[in-house]
């Protein structure tokens, strides 16, 4: 009996900025910390984010609390100091003070 297989989709959507200066903002959905370190998940529009694990980012993400709206812009790379490790990925993060 031949079998039939259907790929199965990722249900989770997550931010993969490619260009500097791509940016996305939302109300902050959850901020916890798992195997991966902090996830942030952000509403923006109908659709709920889960924000990139890069370390950067986790780091610029601590403060930022359920409820609220922040904005996070790509910045680029950094080289990495220690030949043969991946490029540090940069970013802004903002905060909305209303």
């Amino acid at each position: 009996m031949e079998r039939k297989f259907e790929k199965v989709e990722s249900q989770m959507s997550f931010w993969k900025p490619e260009s500097i200066g791509e940016e996305i903002e939302g109300e902050v959905t959850l901020v916890e910390e798992d195997d991966f370190g902090l996830r942030v998940k952000i509403k923006s529009g109908n659709d709920e984010i889960t924000l990139p694990s890069h370390k950067l980012l986790q780091n610029r993400l601590k403060m930022v609390k359920v409820r609220d709206y922040i904005k996070v812009q790509y910045t680029g790379e950094e080289l990495p100091k220690i030949k043969g490790n991946n490029p540090l990925k940069l970013y802004d993060v903002w905060i909305d003070k209303q």
